[in-house]
């Protein structure tokens, strides 16, 4: 097949749930085992696949009551947190037909997050946990934005590319804050991510937002810790010497 006839469903399959808010059942499109060959990742760690973004089906979300999290957090929930999220998301949720869905756009992925991210904040979930998915919002609006750019009508395409731009920074700025105060209040490995994977990525975000001084102290951090990969180190030093060549053009 040639690439670029390759499509999302070669990569996923229809899995059977039970919710465990409603209790009805439900499918949820989960990644094939080892399908998807990994081609490596963006400046901020975002991993990239070939034919597919599987960012898009990292949540499990029930069209029935909306209860939405990541597939590793779906089923670890208490009842106090169940009792919370029916009182203040699946009050407000319309059930969805999702039947013709063979797989998730851009605005489906990203309408499951949100969703995951409502739910994280009613069942008053870690810092770390919500900073994950405003991570992963930020990535899938920047993904819709390239998208949005392919729009033949200028007014359309210049509102939307904006739109998708001020979305992505807007979660990106909420990620960096609270992965900040997850490295002040949690234990690792937060979300998956070891110490110095985490102080990578928050020093990358700081980069991104020009807060220099706060990137670099993070950088001297993950260069000088042992546990660190050396692909997270590589990426360490490239940061540096990019803080350092902005810092020099300054002083001319």
């Amino acid at each position: 097949m040639p690439e670029n006839l390759h499509t999302d469903e070669e990569y996923i399959f229809d899995k059977k749930m039970t919710c465990v808010v409603c209790d009805k059942p439900f499918t949820t499109k989960v990644l094939k085992s080892n399908r998807a060959r990994r081609l490596g990742s963006d400046v901020d760690l975002r991993p990239r696949y070939e034919n597919i973004d599987t960012l898009k089906y990292g949540i499990c979300s029930c069209p029935n009551c909306g209860y939405s999290a990541m597939h590793s957090a779906f089923t670890h929930i208490s009842p106090r947190q169940i009792t919370n999220i029916k009182e203040q998301v699946c009050v407000h949720f319309l059930p969805e037909d999702r039947r013709g869905w063979t797989s998730y756009t851009y605005d489906q992925a990203l309408r499951m997050h949100a969703m995951a991210l409502q739910c994280a904040e009613a069942k008053m979930a870690k810092y770390g946990e919500k900073a994950y998915l405003h991570m992963l919002m930020a990535w899938l609006y920047r993904e819709k934005q390239k998208e949005a750019e392919n729009i033949t009508m200028d007014e359309l395409r210049n509102m939307e590319v904006e739109s998708c731009r001020t979305q992505a920074d807007e979660h990106y700025m909420a990620a960096f804050e609270g992965f900040q105060q997850a490295m002040m209040n949690e234990m690792f490995p937060i979300m998956g991510l070891n110490q110095p994977t985490l102080e990578y990525i928050i020093a990358y975000m700081a980069f991104y937002f020009g807060k220099l001084e706060v990137s670099a102290k993070l950088i001297g951090s993950v260069l000088t810790t042992s546990s660190a990969s050396r692909n997270v180190k590589d990426r360490a030093l490239e940061l540096k010497a990019e803080i350092i060549k902005i810092l020099k053009e300054r002083k001319k």
